[in-house]
């Protein structure tokens, strides 16, 4: 016959079959995963986007008076420097106008200097009351007549030598002329194009770059424009805040740092970004969250990536040594006791 133990001695039994099951179950959830360094995994994407080189100044250049073209001295292709001459018109009538406001001129001149020496004699009778006031008063009226009209006439000089100079058309800046919109022997009126001429010195990249990648852009150390084998360093001047509703781009403009690309060329816009980021495969989703599995203490803890996208390299800003989970991650929770190899 089979004696039953004591209940304490039961009591002891218990507790000890408890504690082995409770270690057993710890040991069962345990789960195995490989880890590995942060700056092991890591890299910085190099990006890119279609750029071109514009011209701010691209201008035709007009007639500022009608005239007959009696010289054009420059062709397509030819560089120009400041104030050069492009265009010399016909200039003869403008010129006699000229000399037509100046004999204007002079004479009215006459009429101020002969009232002042009126004035002065009349004033000089009416100490012996010789002269009348109203004479007097009629003199001074006639002075400030031919004041007022000295002081338009000088305008209609300076009109008349503006439109005289106006027959000489000269560059406005140092380019180079694409193209001539008149001939010799034309007659051109006021404000018809003449010439277009593109400017070599004040120039811009412009790039179409995708609203997903400008904070990357601003936050690149170099920025370079690549057209063959040729590359430019660029500086980032503004981003436009308007956003293409198409291509969902925004438009970029940037400075040329060293060198400069012809006007037109084309070529790709390349920047490194500053961050580091994990490839596309490595995050996890977990409760509708972008995000990667760290080792801490032997646990698996979440690390979400506010800015991560499905399918592709995702921004991390965690310490280079920092272990990630690679192998095992997908069946992981956070809090999950690990072990594993690195």
């Amino acid at each position: 016959m089979t004696r039953n133990p004591p209940p304490r001695i039961r009591l002891l039994l218990c507790l000890l079959l408890g504690g082995l099951s409770v270690a057993f179950a710890q040991e069962q959830r345990t789960i195995s995963v490989t880890t590995t360094t942060l700056e092991s995994v890591a890299f910085y994407p190099q990006h890119s986007a279609p750029a071109t080189t514009v011209s701010l100044n691209q201008s035709r250049i007009s007639a500022e008076t009608s005239g007959v073209i009696e010289q054009i001295p420059v062709r397509v292709g030819d560089r120009v420097e400041q104030g050069d001459l492009l265009t010399a018109l016909d200039c003869r009538e403008n010129r006699l106008r000229h000399e037509q406001a100046e004999a204007r001129l002079a004479s009215i001149e006459a009429r101020v200097d002969l009232a002042t020496r009126q004035i002065a004699r009349t004033r000089s009778l009416r100490k012996t009351n010789s002269a009348s006031e109203e004479r007097l008063n009629q003199q001074q009226a006639e002075l400030q007549s031919a004041r007022a009209d000295r002081r338009a006439q000088r305008a209609a000089l300076a009109e008349a030598a503006l439109n005289r100079d106006r027959c000489r058309i000269n560059a406005p800046f140092s380019g180079v002329v694409q193209q001539r919109l008149a001939s010799e022997g034309e007659w051109v009126s006021q404000g018809q194009p003449l010439l277009q001429l593109v400017d070599l010195l004040r120039l811009e990249v412009s790039a179409q770059v995708s609203v997903d990648r400008v904070t990357s852009l601003q936050e690149a150390e170099n920025i370079e424009l690549e057209i063959g084998s040729n590359r430019y360093p660029l500086t980032l001047r503004t981003i436009s805040p308007l956003i293409d509703p198409q291509g969902r781009n925004r438009e970029v403009r940037l400075l040329f740092s060293d060198g400069r690309a012809l006007p037109g060329s084309s070529g790709r816009l390349l920047w490194q970004a500053r961050h580091a980021h994990v490839p596309a495969d490595l995050p996890v989703r977990r409760n509708e969250q972008l995000g990667v599995y760290l080792a801490i203490d032997g646990q698996a803890r979440f690390h979400p990536l506010p800015q991560a996208e499905e399918g592709q390299p995702a921004r991390v800003e965690l310490p280079q040594r920092s272990r990630l989970i690679i192998e095992g991650r997908q069946s992981l929770r956070d809090g999950d006791p690990i072990q594993g190899a690195d």
